[in-house]
């Protein structure tokens, strides 16, 4: 890449909206992000660092584009941040670059565009260097304009990098020093600019704290007669409403030239949340409001719908909204106490930091204590144990000082919970499980399973490498009413999970191990599953071939090899045990072998193979060649018969397969029967 190319790279993302790229300077998955396809490749990244060390300080601070920037300008654009630290550690490069305007009398520095992005490392970098941040561009817009309207005409905004880098605008604001009321040509400060700006609060809920903080003066009234308050109500800024409804009570009751005022407007537009807080705050009430016909569990609940990862400005409001919710609850109130779930789905899938939780604590609510509401028993604690809430709902939980060990309700620990749970995200599983203790993972629940057995069902591998790795023994039981004698290996047997049964195996678990009807974990892996869709040949192979022990009858004498007669074209299985030197003439408690049970072709084939005695007969003294006949199999009886099998045996009742053959007619059978006695 030379530096023609470089420049028509950056020139052309900056100036066209729809093929803006950058570097990303916020934390996060990138290459897994819908926005992947903005960015700038390594590939790409790393030709333009190495273009840039090799030009000279004329072509970095020449104009280029509509707008006049300079090379250096779009370098701290696309956050091209190394590249910008070396240009800056060049005493003669940064003395010149650091606060250089555009060339076309725009006014726009490099900390303006840095701040424009919210690009706090590159603010930081920038100030450190000689940046001066009480700068302002031609429109008489500073440092603090640009964190709250991030906008210029014939710069390509892309909205990723303004969602993503949300909170760092805050950071900004909090660290540069310029004159917070400033008025821009169109007599608006920071703030004012702010809350006049519709569809922005997604990417600017936090300023309007820190411009309070800094003194923004709060007595603007627009043409309409709107107040900051109004403003921010109308165009849809929560968080502003709720600091301005703190900090600003005189703007409570003051009305717009209509007569409408920020209580009024809430009513209108059926916003409870909204309504609730300005009534908390001081707000005069309005007599015989429907507004109040709704719980304030459901208002509450309603107020996080409007949370997301992309936009939180909602979330003070809802946290309000939950503050006011539990400090009017009675702690002994069990239906009171059971209102709080009704907040906890989308209060803890919205807001990950989980505040509701803190929320709860602080006003004493006891997560363990059992409540009996609608018609269940339950606790709070347990209630916040679901895949969909994260991880930092349990970690939330332990650092609040809840008991993440202690089983409350049928004797069920948290990591018995976890553990039952459906869910893909190993790494959820895995980082819970470091939580719990051994022994509450070893705990029994009343059911008669532990959270191991549950781990190895749902083949949570990584939760179940966790519990070995603190020394949980892998070969504990089931008690009843559970599947009494069974283990966790097992559980993973059944349902087909190959990593979980490796990962126990590797571990010592025992596959001599039976449960009360004497059956192994292969006796597990081949029989059919009681609910769900079965195994295929495959997933059962590979279970299989991890188990060392494959032999052992159960109970009724039946080895793995006698349940094939139960498997769909089995012979996949059968020359995998075959191959692992089972016993082929095995009979069960009736004396029945593989060969009676399954007297077709294709079985007796692979059997009589690996030595199978054609001519063993059950208690009943029937042979394979008895079960053919009675199965109406005329190919498999004479299969058998050219094998060796005995037509003239009798079975207990007398009966031969010469008699059975004439019986039936068979006289492709018959014609093959040259020597009846």
């Amino acid at each position: 890449m030379d530096i023609k190319e470089l420049t028509e790279l950056l020139v052309t993302s900056s100036e066209s909206f729809n093929q803006t790229k950058f570097i990303p300077w916020w934390e996060g998955d990138h290459e897994n992000a819908i926005y992947a396809y903005d960015m700038l490749p390594v590939e790409t990244v790393q030709e333009a660092d190495a273009c840039i060390t090799a030009c000279g300080k004329e072509e970095l601070l020449s104009p280029v584009g509509r707008l006049g920037l300079t090379l250096f300008h779009l370098l701290v654009w696309h956050n091209f941040y190394e590249a910008v630290k070396k240009l800056l550690l060049n005493e003669e490069t940064a003395a010149d670059a650091v606060n250089l305007p555009d060339h076309k009398g725009h006014g726009l520095t490099p900390l303006l565009l840095a701040c424009s992005r919210g690009n706090l490392a590159m603010v930081k970098l920038l100030l450190e260097h000689g940046a001066d941040d009480s700068h302002s561009d031609a429109r008489g817009m500073n440092a603090f304009h640009f964190l709250a309207y991030p906008r210029f005409e014939g710069l390509a905004i892309n909205f990723t990098c303004l969602e993503q880098s949300v909170e760092q605008r805050g950071e900004i604001a909090r660290l540069v020093s310029c004159d917070v009321n400033q008025k821009n040509k169109d007599g608006l400060s920071p703030l004012e600019q702010l809350l006049t700006s519709e569809y922005s609060s997604s990417y600017t809920w936090p300023l309007t704290e820190i411009f309070l903080e800094k003194g923004a003066t709060t007595d603007y009234v627009d043409e309409g007669g709107n107040t900051l308050l109004m403003m921010a109500r109308k165009n849809g800024h929560n968080t502003a409403a709720l600091r301005l409804m703190e900090k600003c009570p005189e703007l409570l009751e003051v009305p717009d030239q209509n007569g409408v005022t920020p209580l009024q407007h809430a009513i209108e537009y059926r916003n409870h949340s909204m309504y609730h807080a300005l009534l908390g705050h001081g707000a005069k009430p309005v007599s015989d409001s429907s507004m109040n016909d709704f719980p304030l569990s459901q208002v509450t609940s309603n107020a996080f719908c409007n949370v997301s990862q992309s936009n939180k400005d909602a979330l003070a409001v809802a946290l309000y909204m939950t503050e006011k919710m539990i400090l009017q609850i009675d702690p002994d109130d069990d239906d009171e106490i059971g209102e709080v779930t009704d907040i906890f789905h989308n209060a803890l899938i919205s807001d990950k930091e989980a505040h509701v939780l803190e929320i709860c604590k602080s006003a004493g609510i006891d997560f363990t204590l059992p409540i009996h509401y609608h018609g269940d028993v339950f606790c709070l604690r347990d209630k916040c144990l679901r895949a969909a809430y994260g991880i930092g709902v349990i970690r939330k939980l332990a650092e609040l000082g809840v008991d993440m060990d202690l089983a409350v309700i049928n004797e069920q620990t948290p990591a018995y919970i976890v553990a039952s749970l459906d869910g893909k995200d190993d790494s959820f599983f895995e980082e819970a499980a470091k939580i719990f203790s051994r022994e509450s993972m070893e705990q029994t629940a009343n059911g008669g399973k532990a959270a191991i057995h549950l781990a190895a069902e749902n083949g949570h591998t990584a939760m179940l490498r966790v519990m070995v790795e603190k020394g949980l023994d892998v070969n504990l039981t089931q008690d009843e009413p559970g599947d009494a004698g069974a283990t966790a290996l097992h559980c993973a047997c059944a349902f087909g999970h190959e990593d979980a049964v490796k990962l126990l195996m590797d571990a010592g678990a025992d596959d001599t191990m039976k449960n009360l009807k004497g059956e192994t974990p292969a006796h597990y892996a081949l029989m059919k599953k009681k609910y769900g869709r079965g195994m295929e040949p495959e997933q059962k192979i590979g279970l299989l071939r991890l188990l060392k022990n494959l032999d052992l009858p159960r109970e009724d004498g039946k080895t793995p090899l006698l349940l094939l007669d139960e498997v769909y074209d089995p012979q996949e299985l059968l020359s995998l045990l075959v191959e692992k030197g089972v016993d082929v003439n095995h009979a069960d408690n009736q004396g029945m072998t593989l060969l009676m049970l399954s007297p077709d072709k294709e079985t007796a084939k692979i059997l009589l193979r690996a030595g199978a005695d054609v001519n063993l007969a059950d208690h009943q003294g029937n042979t394979a060649l008895h079960y053919a006949l009675e199965n109406r199999s005329a190919g498999d009886a004479r299969y058998l018969i050219k094998k060796g099998a005995d037509y003239n045996r009798p079975n207990n009742q007398g009966v031969t397969p010469v008699q059975m053959a004439a019986e039936k007619g068979f006289d492709t059978v018959l014609e093959l029967m040259t020597d009846i006695k």
